[in-house]
């Protein structure tokens, strides 16, 4: 299996999942290993990536690149964080 079809199934995984903003993640594939990057809101989001990415026959390893960046409205205050030390 080429490098791009491997890329464009991961693309393809990740597309169909509801739980992920594909259009937020770029899907890269060298020898088996797809490498995954780009921007979410949330943890979950970047751990069901992953392992959609890992459902792909041909995946050998997934290097997962995606950072997470919570929404302003889901972010606690500063005094919040400070309260809980």
């Amino acid at each position: 299996m080429s490098n791009n079809d491997l890329a464009r199934y991961v693309t393809d995984e990740l597309y169909w999942d509801p739980k992920v903003d594909s259009a937020a993640i770029a899907v890269s594939a060298a020898d088996g290993v797809v490498t995954l990057r780009g921007t979410v809101g949330s943890f979950r989001e970047k751990q069901e990536a992953k392992h959609d990415a890992e459902r792909i026959y041909g995946v050998k390893d997934v290097k997962n690149e995606i950072e997470v960046r919570i929404l302003n409205e889901h972010r606690r205050s500063d005094a919040a964080r400070s309260c809980r030390r």
